[in-house]
């Protein structure tokens, strides 16, 4: 898949200077996965950070209380 994206001038002139052209595709790539590697594992932390917090579990708790069904109410007999 092809994309573009915009780089500062001086660190695309670095980048143009120093990496060979059949090397670019490959080292941005590669600079990107360990970018989201990194990413990924801090979602991680946080993820199971805020599942262990029992303060934050009982607050959900309580909020998902609101999509519960709400019983229908009994219809009341007309008085003949």
């Amino acid at each position: 898949m092809r994309i573009t994206v915009s780089l500062p001038d001086p660190l695309a002139e670095r980048f143009l200077a120093l990496v060979p052209n059949r090397e670019r595709s490959s080292t941005v790539a590669r600079l990107l996965e360990r970018e989201l590697a990194s990413r990924e594992r801090e979602l991680e932390a946080a993820c199971r950070a805020a599942n262990a917090d029992s303060v934050l579990a009982e607050e959900v708790a309580e909020w998902q209380a609101f999509d519960d069904p709400v019983p229908p109410v009994p219809r009341r007999r007309k008085a003949r």
